[in-house]
């Protein structure tokens, strides 16, 4: 999902449900105001349009709530960050959330960026399920064994002889017909598809590993102190996002380039429309950023069932719905 295919940091959240009071009236931004700083897990690009999308286009501001973005890479331990107050908000994911709620971290999620996982396996032309892959040699990251391998092994009996290590180089795929390598949808197939490298791609979360792409998540102090500003955060970000997806894109676009020179114009609209066609933001109508309990327990189930992750009670510590009750925002 990444700019050149680097798979996103791992990172583990926990948490509580402690709130601040929250206002929804609008108000201007204090000149002393401390922005709400986030910080992303890669190189700016389009996963993070609608953060950029709301900053360029003011909406942070007009909001009430100045916020600043800072972007990961492969030298940035984000939860580091984040535990140590260099953050204030960062992406994360599920997973690792609960993972962390069993560690007592104090983190928690506290919304997303998609509706899905955007995690797949790009495989050869001949490929069109993943059960077609039993005995194919497949590349996962570091973070897909702990997370999404398990319940691949599990669900169509794979076993561990046939994973090998991605390093993010989309060769060993193209002189291997009968490979298989981890990608995100965003990246690696605009790599095949500006080399004519034909593939098919089989998204996850349509085989029944069904995650939230890009969680958003914070500590419980930043929650107690700033309660209001995340929900206004929030707020804005899902008018970021459909207007960066189904509106003008370009101010966020700017933004990206910015701070990420390489990220290429191509490259920005091929993620754009890919985000587009898996309905990464929830089916039209949907309220943009949202979470339930259903899905976290369905989560919680699917990882605990194949001895990903201990099964205790404290994995309702690691995200909250509290925040998100206040979205309005919905798909184009």
């Amino acid at each position: 999902m990444h700019h050149q295919g680097i798979g996103r940091r791992s990172m583990l959240a926990a948490g509580g449900a402690m709130m601040a009071t929250v206002f929804m009236r609008p108000r201007p931004a204090a000149a002393d105001q401390p922005a709400l700083r986030l910080l992303t897990n890669w190189y700016a690009q389009a996963e993070h349009g609608g953060f950029y999308q709301a900053r360029a286009n003011g909406l942070y501001a007009q909001a009430g709530v100045p916020v600043s973005i800072r972007m990961g890479g492969p030298q940035v331990n984000n939860m580091q960050l984040l535990l140590g107050g260099q953050a204030d908000i960062m992406i994360g994911s599920m997973e690792l959330a609960l993972l962390a709620a069993a560690k007592d971290l104090p983190v928690v999620a506290i919304g997303t960026s998609f509706q899905k996982s955007v995690t797949g396996l790009m495989v050869h032309k001949d490929i069109t399920a993943l059960e077609q892959l039993k005995g194919h040699p497949i590349l996962i990251n570091t973070e897909g064994r702990s997370t999404f391998w398990p319940w691949l092994r599990a669900r169509f009996g794979f076993s561990d002889a046939q994973a090998g290590v991605y390093t993010y180089n989309i060769q060993p795929f193209v002189m291997n017909p009968r490979m298989a390598i981890q990608t995100f949808v965003t990246s690696e197939p605009f790599a095949a598809t500006q080399k004519n490298i034909p593939f098919n791609y089989l998204l996850l979360s349509d085989s029944g590993y069904r995650t939230y792409g890009n969680v958003l998540l914070a500590t419980r102090d930043v929650i107690a102190r700033r309660g209001d500003d995340v929900t206004r955060f929030l707020r804005a970000s899902a008018a970021g996002w459909n207007t960066y997806l189904y509106g003008d894109p370009a101010a966020g676009d700017k933004d990206i380039v910015i701070d990420n020179p390489s990220m290429s114009a191509a490259q920005l609209a091929y993620s754009r429309d890919a985000l587009r066609r898996i309905n990464a933001l929830g089916e039209k109508g949907s309220v943009i950023g949202t979470m339930d309990d259903a899905q976290w327990a369905a989560l919680h189930s699917l990882v605990t069932a194949d001895g990903q992750f201990p099964d205790t009670p404290a994995w309702r510590r690691a995200y909250t719905t509290e925040f998100v009750s206040h979205l309005s925002t919905t798909v184009a």
